[in-house]
């Protein structure tokens, strides 16, 4: 969420469990209610994009070690160790 008064992103979560004790903005004191919070779209698309890559990218490395178990990987000479 963005608080109005600061424009600083701030987690949804813990800026309601302050407002609850403290109707200011924890940034500038100035007041601050929860109708006064923006949710933060772009943030918020940017963070399941990224997520999103890493659940590809990390079932993406699934396959590959799954493949290459299953194949001999070929070796050049100069890697063998006596």
């Amino acid at each position: 969420m963005i608080l109005l008064s600061s424009r600083i992103t701030v987690d949804m979560l813990v800026i309601q469990r302050h407002l609850l004790s403290d109707s200011t903005d924890p940034f500038n004191r100035s007041h601050l209610t929860v109708e006064m919070l923006i949710p933060n779209i772009e943030l918020k698309a940017r963070i399941e994009e990224f997520i999103k890559s890493q659940e590809l990218k990390r079932h993406g490395e699934g396959l590959n070690k799954q493949s290459s178990k299953g194949t001999i990987q070929p070796t050049s000479g100069d890697m063998l160790i006596d």
